[in-house]
């Protein structure tokens, strides 16, 4: 090679070099974004997750509560009086019957009291029976004042009568009598009349001469004759008159006197008897009323079943000393069993009557029985146990009753119950963890057709403890997925599952 090819040859090189490094970053450049473009247009890579198809089920709410067994009318029976236990009938399970003898008391003073009672009122009846013949007593008398009163009535009725009579006639005599003074002073006064006109007549003819002086006077004689016997004519009716009135307004008197002062003494008499006999009697009912309680006390210290059941506790023993109000034995009826529960004010609002309930004993291998909220009361009472602090927790007091007596359950001992306030059944449910949420919206991922997530907006209905009732969006046998903990689903990712 010459030296003035050696020149040439070197930027020859240099050429080629700069030649091959622009074709390099070429095809870097090319493969770069080839390689991009290949990274962001790929298919994402599919998730692996589960997968839960949508079935039809039963959406329950509810409580649990804890709360202690009792037999139906379960209750203790206890000492009616200050006494002793004298003997005992029964043992602790047998079962009794209603008005079974379970037990006899013994107190010594109320015999006693009793036979005192008894004597009070054999005496308050002999006193009852001296005021009863008091009573027969007073009325015989009675009816014998009456019996004379009514003699001297009649005796006085008859005397009246008489003298009626005899003063009628004499009313009767004195009419007729006043009758004819009055034809005479009628018929006095016609020969007055007419004497005085024969006197006219005789001294017109003396006046003419035809007559004496001496048939005048004759006429005027007789003139006064007849005036005077009209006179006494008038006296004679008005004197008769007179004795009429007197004896149409005289009285009868009546020798024979009616005295109604026994009577009356009588009737007071049998009054005070009667009201004696009344408060005797009042007294003897006082007496066989307290006999009867004192009776009944007695009575009372033979202790009887009140109810059909069995014998769950005995308290006594025979010879042991009693206080009224000692509890003596404890019965209940098998047939029934109940639980009683103390809810909180929270709970108690949503409990009620007829609602279904579960009953699980606690233990091992618990069996659940079914049963029924029985009772809820109305007001809050202090919780057992802190009835003496002030900060005691107030709680409701309910009851729950078995459908049937399950004959395994041990009365007084603890049981879970748990209480379904609200239920909806062959619905479409859902597991809660399933639901998502995004701000006032739920909804859940759900597999298309091409193995693909996509979101599916639902209404939820009534929501329990870890399921909810899905009301609108899903329906049965829609798939469901169940988001991956460390992954993120996002609408078109591919879904990796197992089949169902």
């Amino acid at each position: 090679m010459s030296i003035v090819d050696y020149p040439a040859k070197q930027a020859y090189q240099r050429g080629l070099k700069w030649l091959v490094g622009s074709a390099v970053f070429a095809v870097v450049g090319v493969g770069g974004v080839l390689g991009y473009d290949i990274i962001q247009n790929r298919p994402p890579a599919p998730i692996s997750a589960e997968v839960i198809p949508v079935k039809l089920g039963d959406v329950e709410n509810r409580i649990n509560e804890g709360g202690i067994l009792e037999l139906g009318g379960q209750r203790s029976i206890k000492s009616p009086e200050d006494g002793a236990v004298e003997n005992i009938l029964v043992q602790v399970g047998d079962r009794v019957t209603q008005g079974q003898q379970l037990m006899s008391l013994r107190n010594p003073n109320q015999q006693t009291i009793l036979q005192k009672k008894q004597l009070d009122i054999q005496k308050q009846e002999i006193i009852v029976e001296r005021h009863r013949q008091e009573v027969t007593e007073a009325e015989e008398q009675l009816a014998a004042a009456q019996r004379q009163l009514q003699i001297d009535q009649a005796q006085y009725q008859q005397e009246l009568a008489s003298k009626k009579a005899v003063k009628d006639l004499t009313i009767q005599r004195l009419e007729s009598q006043v009758n004819r003074n009055r034809q005479k002073v009628e018929e006095a006064e016609i020969e007055l009349a007419a004497a005085e006109e024969k006197l006219a007549s005789s001294r017109e003819l003396l006046e003419r001469g035809f007559v004496a002086q001496q048939e005048i006077e004759r006429g005027e004689e007789s003139v006064r004759q007849q005036t005077t016997a009209l006179r006494n004519a008038k006296h004679d009716l008005n004197t008769t008159l007179m004795e009429l009135a007197s004896a149409k307004a005289e009285l009868i008197t009546v020798s024979t006197t009616v005295n109604t002062s026994p009577v009356v003494e009588s009737e007071i008499r049998l009054r005070q008897a009667k009201t004696t006999l009344r408060q005797s009697i009042s007294e003897l009912e006082r007496l066989q009323i307290e006999y009867q309680e004192e009776a009944l006390k007695l009575q009372n210290f033979v202790i009887t079943s009140p109810i059909n059941g069995v014998v769950l506790n005995i308290n006594v023993k025979a010879g042991d000393g009693l206080n009224r109000g000692h509890d003596l034995i404890t019965l209940g009826d098998p047939n029934q069993e109940i639980v009683r529960l103390q809810l909180s004010t929270l709970n108690a609002v949503q409990v009620r009557q007829n609602q279904l309930a579960r009953i699980t004993e606690i233990g091992p291998n618990p069996e659940v029985f079914i049963g029924r909220v029985d009772q809820v009361d109305l007001a809050t009472r202090q919780s057992e146990g802190n009835q003496d602090s002030g900060s005691g927790q107030a709680s409701v007091f309910a009851t729950v009753k078995l459908d049937r007596p399950t004959g395994r359950l041990i009365p007084g001992s603890p049981v879970s119950v748990e209480i379904v306030l609200n239920q909806r059944e062959n619905v479409v449910v859902l597991n809660t963890e399933l639901i998502q949420r995004d701000r006032d919206s739920r909804y859940v991922w759900v597999l298309d057709d091409n193995n693909t997530a996509q979101k599916q907006p639902v209404t939820l209905g009534l929501e329990g403890l870890i399921e909810v009732e899905i009301t609108s969006g899903l329906n049965s046998g829609d798939l469901v997925i169940s988001p991956p903990f460390n992954q993120t689903l996002e609408p078109g990712k591919v879904i990796v599952h197992e089949p169902q």
